[in-house]
Order: structure tokens, then sequence, then C-alpha cells
């Protein structure tokens, strides 16, 4: 389990993507999710227009946006093969797979936007269900529920 054992390239769900270069059992780690602990959420204008944050708890932000930081190409998707388990002894994030994952096949995990997050990130991950907004998997079907109740009316 290193940076060795995956590697980014274009994907097809969006710009670049983190894929296995091996097999990963269920609950193997694949990869750190690494970079500094900050009280601020990291904003674009700092890192060149993409955000690579994650919020470990209430107001304690991870900047996952260093080069040496291969797991922050890791996509969404609304069927994620992998998590990103946050653990404090390490301080440190881990994508870790959730079900057997093929050498070549894209690493995913569940961003766990609220809805608000949500409206400014479409997904793009081509799941038979997918809302068409990156949400968190419990919001999927209030969300669900609002789109089809906003919709106009014949």
């Amino acid at each position: 389990m290193s940076a060795r054992d995956v590697e980014s390239r274009p994907s097809p769900i969006a710009g670049l993507g983190l894929f296995a270069k091996r097999e990963f059992a269920p609950s193997e780690r694949i990869a750190p999710y690494s970079g500094p602990t900050t009280s601020e959420p990291p904003s674009e204008a700092f890192s060149g227009g993409k955000v690579y944050a994650l919020e470990i708890t209430p107001g304690r932000w991870l900047d996952g946006a260093s080069a040496d930081n291969p797991a922050r190409h890791a996509n969404h998707a609304c069927h994620p093969n992998a998590e990103l388990i946050w653990h404090e002894e390490e301080t440190m994030a881990w994508l870790t797979a959730l079900r057997p994952i093929a050498a070549a096949e894209e690493i995913t995990f569940d961003y766990g936007f609220s809805l608000a997050e949500s409206l400014f990130h479409p997904c793009a991950c081509r799941s038979a269900d997918c809302v068409g907004r990156i949400i968190a998997a419990p919001l999927r079907p209030a969300l669900r529920r609002h789109l089809r109740f906003s919709r106009p009316r014949d």
C-alpha cells in the first residue's frame, strides 16, 4: 500500500482520476490522503482553481492539494469502490477499498457533500441511478424528491 500502487491519469468521470496499478482486497488501504491540517478551508485562489480539502472534524480541514498527494485525484462516484477514512492517531486519511478493486480500475469515493454544496457540483459518474449532483448517499433520496417536485408541470 503505497503511492506506487496507484497512478493518476485522465478519467472518463472528470479530469484526472486515480487508478489501481494492482488488485486491492476489501478493507485494504489504497493510498494516504495527506497534507497539512488547518482551521480554515483552503480557497481556490491559493490552489490553482481546485480545492482538495476535507473537513475532518468541524472547523478542522485537511488540505490535500500537494503534488505529493496522488489520492487527491480520486473522483466521486455514487457507487464508489473505496471510502476515505480519517485516522486520528496517524493524523492522516486513507483511501480504503470497500470491495475488491481490479488492477486498472478507477478508484472512487463518495465526497459526502451537503445539499447546499451539491448544487454547485454536478456528478458525472454515469451510474444508472445517479441523481446528477455530488451529494452524500444518505441525502440522495431527499434531493430526488426535491427535483421531482420542482420540475415544471404540463
